[in-house]
């Protein structure tokens, strides 16, 4: 099992013959009756006990330098023709979320950073932004549609504060300390719709809203001792899906003349003003007044 797979197993989250993070269903039901099937004081101990078993390794660790360097990691995703016959691009992404990731990242400054190595492997914190020389705010990114639910991508996120300062603590490699962490989960507008926080038009619900702001309140306060200021879920402006793989589909053709060869093809993502940061939309968070 990975961390994530540990830390849900350690929480035991099963409600309803299902697992109250990982199944849909439950992210409703916790909606509902607003209870997480675990405390926040479980859900620290969870994560602490398994990242202290599985200490991050590597020789990048949050080395924001190299990420920087690294073109193919900052601007670089594949593209490939869809398996079955689709509607759209003859060419589309093979991961969405790596290519929203990518434009994201190209469409703001050089205080972004993607693909952030913390746990390592795989472990990445998927943006990072330098709010300033004492900020940091991590970002877990959703695409359109996703099974992960927030709370899921939310105990992602802490589970890579965790890792941040594992690292701190024990000295394996030197990085840069912040005196303040944010978590965010950033997702296009339909990520929140499909999970009941945005109604159809794009409005706030205030009150399954309300229950989510009391439970980051409840998280925020029990992580902390970690660093951490605030946490905040933010959509991206509406900008569809459909909208999207044709600027994917466009960028591909402008360097690869339109051909649609079966190998994979990496193809360097452009800015879209649409996707800066001054766009995205807030929709809950810690710091809000109640």
């Amino acid at each position: 099992m990975n961390k994530m797979e540990r830390i849900i197993s350690g929480l035991k989250p099963e409600k309803n013959d299902y697992c109250s993070i990982k199944h849909k269903q439950g992210w409703f039901d916790y909606l509902k009756d607003r209870d997480m099937a675990f405390t926040p004081q479980d859900l620290k101990k969870t994560i602490v006990r398994v990242v202290e078993k599985s200490p991050p390794r590597g020789e990048k660790l949050f080395d924001l330098d190299w990420c920087h360097q690294d073109q193919e990691r900052r601007f670089h995703f594949t593209m490939l023709p869809p398996k079955k016959p689709k509607p759209g691009p003859p060419v589309q992404p093979y991961r969405k979320e790596e290519a929203l990731e990518r434009f994201i990242v190209r469409s703001n400054g050089d205080r972004f950073y993607n693909q952030i190595p913390i746990g390592g492997g795989k472990e990445s914190i998927d943006i990072g932004i330098k709010e300033s020389d004492s900020k940091f705010i991590f970002v877990e990114l959703k695409p359109w549609e996703s099974g992960n639910n927030p709370l899921y991508a939310l105990i992602e996120s802490l589970k890579n504060l965790i890792e941040y300062r594992t690292i701190l603590k024990r000295k394996i490699t030197k990085i840069e300390e912040y005196k303040h962490i944010e978590l965010m989960v950033l997702a296009p507008v339909p990520y929140y719709q499909t999970y009941k926080l945005l109604d159809l038009n794009g409005m706030r619900s205030a009150n399954n809203l309300s229950v989510v702001r009391d439970t980051l309140a409840k998280i925020g306060s029990e992580f902390k001792e970690f660093n951490l200021s605030a946490i905040s879920f933010m959509a991206l402006p509406d900008f569809g899906e459909s909208e999207f793989l044709q600027k994917c589909w466009k960028v591909y053709k402008g360097e690869f003349k339109g051909q649609t060869k079966e190998s994979v093809q990496r193809t360097r993502a452009h800015a879209i003003p649409l996707l800066a940061r001054n766009r995205w939309k807030l929709v809950v968070s810690t710091d809000e007044i109640s």
